[in-house]
């Protein structure tokens, strides 16, 4: 043999070799939801209303009936565990009131979403409330509105007294 014909037949394996090893790495993405095992887990056929991506009902059904994720009851344990960790001690009460359960379908990704009034209680005994969609299985927020504005209704206290600018004042 020639040292070309020697040559043609390593690189003709080498590339036999590549796409063999190629072809083995590549998944579908149901075999990738697969190997996932409990972190995604399919649902079928809930029966909630189904919301478009600005939150509007909608008569559009998911044709596939796959949804990214699955109900689980320790998301409200998860998302009060989550806001006591971001308010830190200056939050004294938390009250997580449940309005719903939807489909939300946002990006075409059917998700499983619970509608929430979140009320937030500090040391002062202030209030603040908002509304928020909560995913099922993580509790975590994933679209929030209706935030409360502090409006302290004892502004004649040293402690919300506001210094104005003299220029401004009569």
């Amino acid at each position: 043999m020639t040292k070309k014909k020697l040559f043609g037949l390593f690189m003709l394996t080498a590339l036999g070799i590549f796409f063999f090893v190629n072809k083995q790495g590549t998944k579908t993405v149901d075999q990738e939801k697969e190997s996932f095992g409990t972190l995604v887990t399919v649902t079928e056929n809930p029966n909630r209303t189904v919301i478009d991506q600005n939150r509007n009902p909608t008569d559009r059904t998911p044709a596939s009936a796959k949804y990214i994720n699955t109900p689980s009851p320790e998301w409200e344990k998860r998302l009060e565990t989550s806001l006591k960790a971001q308010g830190g001690n200056s939050l004294k009460e938390i009250k997580i009131q449940k309005e719903n359960s939807l489909v939300w379908m946002r990006d075409e990704n059917p998700l499983l979403v619970e509608s929430v009034v979140i009320t937030l209680i500090n040391q002062k005994d202030m209030e603040s409330s908002f509304r928020a969609l909560v995913d099922s299985q993580t509790g975590k927020v994933l679209e929030s509105w209706d935030q409360t504005i502090f409006d302290p209704t004892k502004v004649r206290e040293e402690t919300f007294r506001i210094k104005l600018d003299p220029r401004y004042t009569n």
